[in-house]
């Protein structure tokens, strides 16, 4: 065991007798922990000051970038509504078109239907000329057939006369050889004579008029034939000409419906970006109203920063008081001697470490650190505090209950979440009101630091 003496500076306190001693070093210690506590206090208030300030400075940062944003929103918003407005100018007149092209189209229909049922018409009537052709090509066959056998007829008349002719001729040498008597059997044969050359020369006369009927016949016929087979053909184009119409007309019907939906689409259209265009109005609106307010938060932010100044400087005012108080509770103390016995603080640190690889600690769970530093602290009487937090300073359990609200400016937190085993000057607790040393160690998981464990270890005051 060794001895660590704090001299006072104040010689005049020597001589006070023992009770009174102890119960000035009592109030000290009380004053001590006070003006630390305040210190503690300072500490956090700073923190939070700090953090609010820096929350103040990015909120008015963020409030800058959203006056920023609201005005290209409004800018844009504007740009837009612009836009839409020519949109809807658009598709007004899409609209109007649509209403001509459909209008029109319908106009079409009627008149392509009207043409289809005229050339239909003509179809028809030219099926009953090619009808009529074929039954006047079948009666002029028929003329020619009997042309034909009329002039057999005429043929056989003509060989008759000739043979009456020659019958005529032998009668009149017949009648010459007899002289007297055959005189009037002569007139009769002359006579029968005449007749037989008239007649062929009838039968030569209808012969040529018969063939000229028949070339004729011939050159009708075969006009007939052309104009029947023209008429063929111009009804085979004309049903072809009526296929293409009757599919055209049922395209058209469909692009006067897929008009009819268009146009009722655009319609449709021009209301919704008319309503677009009302809202996108609105909008903007709210943005310019959105951007003023955004200029009062700003305003309001600046407020707010110099407030966490004035803070700032209130803080610093009273750490520098709380030093000063703490240096003249110091200055102040009766001369005592402290024992610390550092085979205790040796053996703390062995047991805080081997506390540290045998419980998971690391998992920063309030309910495991209960019960596993209640243990520890029940089991080591030299421990009058312990406790752990995570790295934000908060704390997760501490028995007693911790007197400060975050640990993050407290040296041996500082020292211990940067990896290192810390070991406190003796200073009076604020937890347990006594004397005391501090230890602190780093909980690890994974070779990374989750968070931080500390503990008081108690020390012998005794009166010099």
């Amino acid at each position: 065991m060794f001895v660590l003496k704090h001299l006072l500076k104040k010689e005049e306190n020597k001589n006070i007798h023992h009770p009174s001693s102890r119960n000035d070093r009592h109030a000290a210690g009380q004053i001590e922990v006070a003006a630390d506590q305040l210190k503690g206090i300072i500490e956090q208030m700073k923190l939070a000051a700090v953090s609010l300030n820096q929350t103040s400075a990015s909120s008015k940062q963020s409030t800058i970038e959203l006056m920023r944003h609201l005005e290209e929103t409004v800018k844009d918003t504007l740009q837009v509504s612009e836009k839409m407005r020519m949109i809807e100018s658009s598709a007004l007149k899409i609209s109007a078109a649509s209403q001509e092209i459909h209008s029109s189209s319908q106009l079409f229909y009627e008149e392509l239907v009207h043409s289809w049922n005229a050339l239909k018409k003509l179809q028809d009537e030219m099926e009953q000329l090619r009808e009529s052709h074929r039954v006047l090509l079948q009666q002029m066959d028929s003329l020619v057939n009997r042309s034909q056998k009329i002039n057999q007829i005429l043929s056989t008349i003509g060989s008759i006369s000739q043979r009456t002719s020659i019958l005529a001729l032998n009668a009149s040498i017949e009648a010459a050889r007899a002289g007297e008597h055959g005189k009037g059997f002569s007139v009769v044969a002359n006579e029968v004579g005449k007749l037989a050359g008239q007649t062929s020369k009838a039968v030569e006369q209808t012969r040529e008029i018969l063939s000229v009927i028949q070339k004729e016949i011939a050159s009708t016929t075969g006009m007939v034939k052309k104009e029947t087979e023209q008429i063929e053909n111009g009804s085979k184009e004309m049903i072809n000409v009526l296929g293409i119409l009757d599919s055209f007309k049922d395209k058209l019907s469909d692009i006067t419906a897929m008009v009819s939906d268009s146009a009722q689409a655009v319609d449709a259209q021009t209301d919704s970006v008319q309503k677009i265009a009302v809202l996108l109005e609105t909008i903007s609106n709210m943005a310019m109203e959105n951007k003023e307010y955004a200029r009062k938060v700003a305003l309001d932010m600046d407020h707010q920063h110099q407030n966490v100044e004035q803070i700032m400087s209130i803080n610093d005012a009273l750490e520098k008081t709380s030093n000063e108080l703490q240096s003249l509770i110091k200055n102040d103390e009766a001369s005592v001697a402290i024992h610390v016995d550092e085979t205790v603080i040796g053996n703390t640190k062995k047991e805080l470490f081997r506390l540290l690889q045998s419980r998971p600690l690391y998992e920063m769970d309030q309910q495991q650190h209960k019960k596993f530093l209640d243990e520890f602290l029940q089991s080591h009487p030299h421990v009058e505090a312990i406790w752990s937090n995570k790295l934000d300073g908060t704390f997760v359990y501490s028995n007693p209950p911790a007197g400060l609200v975050n640990a993050k400016a407290r040296p041996w937190f500082m020292e211990a979440s940067k990896g290192r085993t810390y070991v406190s000057d003796i200073y009076t607790s604020a937890l347990t009101k006594r004397p005391c040393i501090t230890i602190s160690s780093p909980i690890f998981h994974h070779e990374q630091i989750v968070g931080v464990i500390g503990v008081d270890v108690s020390v012998q005051v005794v009166d010099r």
